[in-house]
């Protein structure tokens, strides 16, 4: 492979594959088309991200490309990476790529290994659920990327042309990596739907809670962009104020699922607060005292 841009087939028709396709392409590679079973779904696709769509059986052009990007649902990359090599359009030209978080492209490519010339995980740290927005946002997306040496330089070279960030990957650690993403994308919606419900019981429209919110969060973050978790950490656990934390959960008395959720979640941000030092140290009791408050063992809620 040489160092322009490999000409790439994408393999699926849903957001992440769309908006792969598209940003790709927009990004100068030869992005020679996708394909999925479903015709509807296949031309839907490449129409959004201007590129050549083709279903029902995998198309001779796979033999054009140099990469193959696997962008189907986790549990049939193993299957579809399967049936393709039985297509004869497969062979030692190409690399596979699957974009997957909680699994390594040995585990999931393996099968084929021998048949292709390298195997990768491509996996974007980034919640596309539009594809004609994400195809034009994902520049500055981390990448997740592991895989073998020819595998994870192909991942690296396609992340470029995105304008990504490659965030290389340990293999044998995709779970736990998975993990992270999970909670810092799927577990933030449910910790904001979680204060939306509070916020409703103190009276306000439930579909106005979440969106008052959002805000917040928007600011929370930027805390952290600008001084990472522990010096971006505010409110009263930061300041050590158990009579705060000892009302909230008060107000909470009687919803036990919101109390476990806001436990959780303080006994996390009192780990942070605890992690200051210096005359803008939290105060030690107060933080023993929310301990204690927290603890379910002690306390009833």
């Amino acid at each position: 492979m040489t160092a322009r841009n490999p000409t790439t087939f994408i393999v699926g028709a849903g957001p992440v594959a769309t908006a792969l396709a598209g940003a790709l392409r927009l990004g100068g590679v030869p992005v020679l088309g996708l394909w999925a079973r479903r015709a509807a779904q296949a031309r839907a696709a490449g129409s959004t991200a201007g590129v050549a769509a083709f279903s029902s059986a995998p198309p001779d052009i796979l033999l054009e490309s140099e990469v193959i990007l696997l962008a189907v649902r986790d549990q049939a990359i193993g299957e579809v990476a399967h049936m393709l090599g039985g297509t004869g359009l497969i062979g030692k030209r190409h690399v596979m790529l699957h974009c997957a978080g909680a699994s390594s492209a040995k585990e999931l490519l393996g099968a084929i290994s021998e048949q292709v010339k390298g195997i990768g995980t491509m996996h974007p740290l980034s919640a596309i659920a539009d594809a004609k927005t994400s195809m034009r946002s994902l520049r500055g997306t981390v990448f997740g990327i592991e895989g073998d040496d020819i595998g994870r330089a192909t991942a690296e070279r396609l992340v470029g042309a995105l304008g990504g960030v490659v965030l290389p990957l340990d293999g044998s650690q995709m779970a736990a990596y998975h993990a992270a993403a999970a909670v810092a994308s799927n577990y933030v919606v449910a910790a904001i739907d979680a204060a939306a419900q509070i916020l409703a019981t103190a009276g306000v429209a439930p579909d106005k809670a979440a969106q008052a919110l959002v805000p917040l969060a928007e600011g929370a973050l930027r805390n952290i962009t600008a001084h990472g978790t522990t010096a971006g950490l505010t409110g009263p656990v930061r300041r050590g104020d158990a009579e705060t934390i000892r009302r909230h959960l008060e107000a909470l008395r009687g919803k036990p699922d919101l109390v476990e959720t806001y436990r959780v979640l303080a006994r996390r941000a009192v780990e942070i607060a605890a992690r200051i030092d210096g005359p803008d140290a939290p105060d030690r009791a107060g933080l023993d005292a929310i301990r204690a408050l927290l603890d379910p063992s002690l306390t009833q809620s």
